[in-house]
């Protein structure tokens, strides 16, 4: 409303119809997977500190880093999260000096009304809006902001709703659980166009606990160049140029459901047209294969900053680690890193730090290999937008490239990849294309309401 400045926010759930009201008040979001620390400042008065406990444990658990006055601090600093102390304003400028670095994102205030807390927060909230930085007075919408905040919503994942349009009843959309190693999608047959905002649905349901769970969503759509087209988004709602896991399972959809009744057919994806072929019996497909086309290994096509033909045990520096990294890209780009033990890698932490690197100014997928002999690898993968995964199709056939580039692995040479789900299977032809191989299985099929 014009007069007093209320928004509207629909949305499918709670948290995303808050993320749009907020944002289009002019909240500015952030999350802690974007590519530097996210700062939470909190003073609060007597009366509210056992009501922050929540508010601190939820931004704690998202992994920001918070600042507090030396009351609220100690309140945070007891439930187990480190909580560094800033005076009031009126004693010291450390909070305005943050604010000007760019280390404190959000503001949750509710001072006293003595006069000096009153200039306190007048000052403090002035400068918060020259920054842009969000300032909230009120428990109950800082508890909401957590949760919008842990939701990952972002512009680019919500959708926007045509008010003169709406919906007079829930969206009904079939779907289908399809996993291959482990490595689980929601697939939707989305040809007629129903599916207008798929990063939402995304970011929504694919996680697990609150939603149907998995790895990705999958659409499949018409093609003018293939027999099918597919699209592939991460939990983040951004969408992946391919995946060699999900096409296989997609290959599979179109045969049981008679959409592409034969066992070899051409899907088409972000990246390239890509022959799949079925392996079926008695009408039901059990394994499959794809060619994902040749494997891309100049920098410029990974994309990273260097410019090499190859960037083989390229020696990096992240996080205090030196890391040397093979890179491949095979649809999707990657980074592979040989290391003796797999299983002794905190893959949640390099994963992460190599993929919001400098390095790579579009992220990066992260491999860990180890080489147990010519035609087995094992294998550990961060993905790009979803975090660590049971298998990565494009993932296991990076490394076998990379293992060949170095020598531990040959050319025209079926090599087994041994991934916490399960078994893939990957050549790497002389002619420079790259084929995956493994079984694909439906979990369970379901109705969606949105």
């Amino acid at each position: 409303m014009k007069s007093t400045g209320e928004v509207l926010g629909i949305g499918k759930t709670m948290e995303e119809a808050m993320f749009k009201g907020l944002v289009s008040a002019g909240f500015k979001m952030c999350h802690p997977s974007e590519r530097r620390p996210v700062g939470v400042y909190m003073t609060v008065n007597d009366q509210d500190k056992l009501d922050v406990l929540t508010i601190a444990k939820k931004f704690g658990d998202l992994g920001c880093t918070m600042y507090a006055t030396k009351g609220t601090a100690k309140v945070i600093n007891d439930l187990g999260f480190d909580c560094t102390v800033v005076e009031r304003l009126s004693a010291t400028d450390t909070v305005i000096k943050l604010m000007d670095e760019g280390k404190i994102d959000y503001i949750v205030y509710t001072g006293k009304t003595d006069m000096e807390s009153i200039n306190d927060f007048i000052r403090l909230h002035h400068h918060a809006i020259l920054l842009g930085i969000t300032v909230l007075t009120a428990l109950d919408t800082a508890n909401a902001l957590a949760d919008i905040v842990a939701s990952r919503f972002t512009e680019d994942n919500t959708e926007l709703v045509d008010i003169n349009a709406l919906r007079s009843e829930k969206l009904k959309l079939s779907f289908t659980k399809m996993q291959s190693c482990g490595n689980d999608y929601i697939v939707f047959d989305n040809r007629d166009g129903k599916i207008t905002c798929p990063e939402s649905i995304a970011v929504n349901y694919v996680l697990p606990h609150y939603g149907i769970g998995g790895d990705g969503v999958a659409l499949i759509e018409n093609s003018a160049v293939a027999d099918a087209k597919m699209r592939v988004f991460n939990k983040d709602g951004r969408e992946a140029p391919q995946g060699g896991n999900a096409i296989r399972c997609i290959g599979k959809y179109l045969y049981e459901k008679g959409i592409v009744r034969k066992n070899e057919m051409t899907i088409e994806t972000a990246k390239d047209v890509n022959a799949v072929k079925v392996y079926s019996f008695g009408g039901k497909v059990n394994s499959a294969s794809v060619n994902l086309g040749k494997a891309e290994l100049a920098g410029e096509k990974i994309p990273c900053v260097w410019k090499e033909e190859q960037i083989v045990n390229k020696t990096i520096s992240v996080g205090g680690t030196n890391y040397d990294v093979t890179l491949v890209n095979v649809g999707n780009p990657h980074c592979v890193i040989f290391c003796d033990k797999v299983d002794a890698v905190d893959v949640q932490a390099v994963g992460s730090e190599l993929e919001n690197s400098e390095y790579f100014p579009e992220g990066i997928n992260v491999e860990f290999i180890r080489v147990v002999n010519k035609a087995t690898l094992k294998m550990r993968v961060w993905e790009r937008g979803s975090g660590e995964t049971w298998a990565c199709g494009t993932g296991a056939c990076a490394a076998v490239v990379a293992a060949t580039l170095r020598g531990d692995c040959e050319k025209d040479t079926n090599v087994t990849v041994k991934l916490r789900g399960g078994d893939l299977t990957v050549c790497y032809h002389s002619n420079g294309e790259v084929e995956l191989m493994g079984n694909v299985k439906t979990v369970y099929e379901g109705t969606l309401e949105i």
